[in-house]
């Protein structure tokens, strides 16, 4: 029975991993990102910086930043409750940084396939990353990510991968540029079946001024095509902060469409972001909390 079952999942598996699942991977998971329309890859490192693009952390002037984050994710469709947490540290040239991250689908009713129902099930994914960024030059940084995965479909079926992130920055005063590449040579593993990573690039900038940024990017889901995000931030005091921003994608690539607002507060150090999503027949009402600490 457990072969019947197992057969059955892998199946239903192929044809999803083909319409890129894992979103894990690469839906944005933090209020800030999620806010910008999920342009993420040129912005100033924050708490959640490792899962965007590590070089920043060897750019800036802050010392650490450490991060927490809440997500109810798609709640008309998936209902998915998400969590992350991210932190780094800044050495001079060098920063090294650690995040987690999961998520936790609604449960659903388990059925052999001689008709049984078994008790439900809650499927979920996590992933941990490490990340070293290190800076060769003034306005110059790279980086490198390992990150291991863990997904559970049932009781007898989980999977297990690692893979790579490689990332560069490049700023100039106001302007930034960079380049990403996610979840590089991973393959996931369920029994004796593996599925390839959705590999993610992405490239993007971002123009900043004291109290205004604006950024966009242009995103490659493989498999899926191309995606992008457009966001605008503006400060009109100096602890207070309003966002919005636009994703552009597609159902059938992973991340669909959607328009998004936030609003951040910042003080002393500390941190407190929110952001909503709209305009989506999938994501709308998505919320995202998250406080964290810079110093």
């Amino acid at each position: 029975m457990k072969k019947l079952l197992l057969a059955s999942v892998l199946s239903v598996l192929s044809v999803s991993l083909g319409a890129q699942s894992l979103p894990l991977l690469f839906n944005p998971g933090d209020p800030h990102t999620a806010a910008l329309g999920g342009a993420s890859v040129a912005l100033e490192a924050d708490a959640w910086v490792l899962e965007h693009n590590f070089a920043a952390a060897a750019l800036t002037d802050d010392l650490f930043s450490f991060g927490v984050a809440y997500g109810y994710w798609a709640p008309e469709t998936g209902a998915d409750n998400r969590f992350s947490a991210g932190g780094w540290y800044n050495l001079g040239t060098l920063a090294v940084g650690l995040s987690a991250k999961g998520s936790f689908s609604r449960p659903y009713q388990v059925t052999t396939a001689y008709g049984e129902q078994k008790e439900k099930f809650n499927p979920g994914d996590y992933a941990l990353a490490l990340g070293v960024a290190w800076s060769p030059a003034p306005g110059f940084a790279f980086s490198a990510t390992a990150r291991m995965l863990s997904s559970s479909l049932s009781e007898e079926i989980a999977g297990a991968a690692f893979c790579t992130d490689l990332s560069a920055m490049y700023r100039n005063g106001p302007f930034a540029a960079g380049l990403s590449a996610f979840n590089l040579g991973g393959k996931i593993q369920y029994g004796d079946n593996a599925y390839a990573l959705p590999t993610l690039l992405k490239g993007g900038l971002r123009y900043a001024l004291t109290n205004f940024e604006a950024t966009a990017e242009l995103d490659y889901l493989a498999g899926a095509g191309v995606m992008g995000g457009l966001g605008v931030e503006y400060w009109p005091a100096s602890v207070f902060a309003m966002r919005g921003g636009w994703h552009f994608g597609a159902a059938d690539k992973g991340l669909p469409s959607f328009a998004s607002l936030g609003l951040g507060l910042l003080l002393e150090g500390f941190g407190m972001d929110v952001s909503v999503l709209l305009a989506s027949p999938t994501l709308a009402g998505s919320v995202n909390l998250g406080l964290s600490y810079r110093f």
